[in-house]
């Protein structure tokens, strides 16, 4: 079977850096991992949406990619849709917000994503929420696509749990403060804040809260989980909440969580390679689109050959068709109708404690 050639398009540098460097890490160690070896075109859109159309063109027009994974963020992973569509070339997209691939009609028939939707994410942080007493809740988050889906999502939950929004901020990946904002939400005295950022740009409300004595609870999205994050927040971190995945600390989960042995095979393979404790979810989200390929590549060559525009539509049907693949975030059963394959049973609800992400009792 010759070789299928699959392009890397992640932001390597620029401000979602923080999580692409640690996706091209998480398709590194599934390589070497991987029985079905594939041919990897790496780039770098530099965090920029034109940057991303640009390569994911050249990609496929020059490199005559099989199919993408990338990229690392969801303004960037909306720009490129309309590209692969037109190439008509398989994407696996890292980026979280549900709408890259609801619904699954038009140009989207070509995106599939190894992320949860965010109402994966969202709907245990509100139940917790509604659990532990909160009545009044500020949020704040990024002034694009990433932070739009979030807030019209947290208005909606928050209906649904009984929770009144009382303030609704937002601000740029690239700003360097967040102080009027959070003086803005700290007026209005909410029992809890939700930041809906990613990386070492969700850091900066957190310590501003902080900072000016917020005492209240605060809950933080996926892309607030790992790395520079952690490394900005320091002491800050401990007690906030966030949506658990099983990689962020796989040992807490019972031997009957049907994700625990593959999340298991993800972190010892990466912390092989990569040092006790580096696992993560960003890399496992790279992790598992190479499973997804090593999966549905056998089935697509059986019609056609790698580097064809019949592959390509075969590799496609495949992602679609793919039932029960287990790998580092859950287990992936995708449908014409549900191009993530993951639900709601992925993800939990964990706090940050002693220097590590537990899972909540």
């Amino acid at each position: 079977m010759a070789q299928a050639t699959i392009g890397v398009l992640l932001s390597s540098t620029g401000p979602a850096a923080s999580l692409g460097i640690l996706e091209k890490n998480g398709v590194a160690a599934a390589s070497d991992a991987s029985r079905q070896k594939f041919k990897l075109v790496y780039v770098d859109d530099a965090s920029d949406p034109s940057e991303a159309t640009r390569l994911a063109r050249k990609l496929i027009t020059e490199d005559k990619v099989d199919a993408i994974i990338g990229t690392t963020g969801t303004p960037a992973a909306l720009a490129i849709t309309n590209v692969v569509a037109e190439g008509r070339t398989p994407v696996i997209s890292l980026a979280p917000a549900n709408i890259l691939v609801v619904p699954v009609e038009g140009p989207k028939r070509w995106v599939f994503k190894t992320t949860t939707n965010d109402d994966h994410e969202g709907r245990p942080l509100f139940r917790h929420m509604s659990a532990k007493g909160v009545k009044t809740l500020g949020f704040i988050g990024f002034s694009d696509s990433y932070g739009e889906q979030w807030i019209k999502m947290s208005r909606q939950l928050a209906e649904e749990n009984q929770v009144r929004l009382v303030a609704e901020e937002r601000y740029a990946r690239t700003d360097t403060s967040v102080a009027s904002q959070v003086l803005k939400i700290m007026s209005k005295s909410p029992d809890a804040v939700v930041i809906a950022g990613s990386g070492g740009g969700a850091a900066m409300p957190l310590l501003e809260l902080k900072k000016r004595g917020f005492k209240g609870k605060v809950y933080v999205t996926l892309g607030a989980t790992f790395g520079d994050f952690i490394k900005l927040s320091g002491a800050a971190a401990e007690g906030i909440y966030a949506p658990f995945a099983a990689v962020m600390n796989v040992a807490q989960l019972p031997d009957s969580d049907p994700g625990k042995k593959s999340a298991g095979e993800f972190v010892q393979a990466y912390e092989a390679k990569y040092g006790v404790n580096t696992a993560n979810i960003f890399a496992g989200s790279a992790w598992d689109a190479i499973q997804l390929l090593e999966a549905a590549v056998p089935m697509a060559s059986k019609s056609a050959s790698p580097g064809t525009p019949e592959f390509r539509e075969a590799l496609r049907t495949a992602l679609e068709n793919l039932k029960g693949v287990s790998a580092s975030r859950g287990v992936y059963t995708i449908t014409p109708t549900d191009h993530a394959g993951l639900d709601a049973s992925a993800l939990r609800v964990g706090t940050y404690a002693g220097g590590r992400w537990v899972l909540e009792k």
